[in-house]
């Protein structure tokens, strides 16, 4: 098993500076064009989520795993969370206003898995790494 781990401050820097090595990571373990584009996408969100919804004293940790052709990524911020199950609800019905969940639903369409544990303050974002994935993404 491969691992990226950082603790990071809230704000945008810190934003920036884990997706980059997030992907970074991803890159290293065999994803690459399209693929790396969807969990570049996902994984900003997580993270941008992390910074502008957790407590702001203590920032956000990322994870990244590649195990058995897994890349798990988790994000934890230290916030209070929110109510999974009523996002998930309102993703899965047409939201004409576009207001809010529009992250959940891009982080729902490009990975293979979205988890969320804590309240809503741990997400995991699951992509597999299979012989389609690595022939379309190349």
């Amino acid at each position: 098993m491969v691992t990226y781990r950082a603790s990071l401050p809230r704000g945008l820097g810190a934003v920036r500076r884990a997706r980059l090595a997030v992907i970074k990571f991803a890159a290293g373990c065999g994803f690459d064009n399209g693929i790396l584009a969807d969990v570049e996408s996902a994984v900003g969100e997580a993270l941008a989520n992390a910074a502008e919804h957790g407590d702001a004293s203590e920032g956000f940790d990322v994870t990244a795993t590649f195990e058995n052709a897994r890349l798990v990524v988790e994000v934890k911020d230290h916030g209070r969370g929110f109510d999974c199950g009523a996002a998930l609800e309102r993703v899965n019905m047409a939201d004409a206003s576009g207001n809010r969940g529009f992250g959940i639903f891009l982080m729902r369409t490009l990975m293979d898995e979205v988890v969320y544990s804590d309240r809503g303050s741990r997400i995991q974002l699951i992509k597999r790494l299979t012989q389609r994935t690595a022939a379309t993404a190349g």
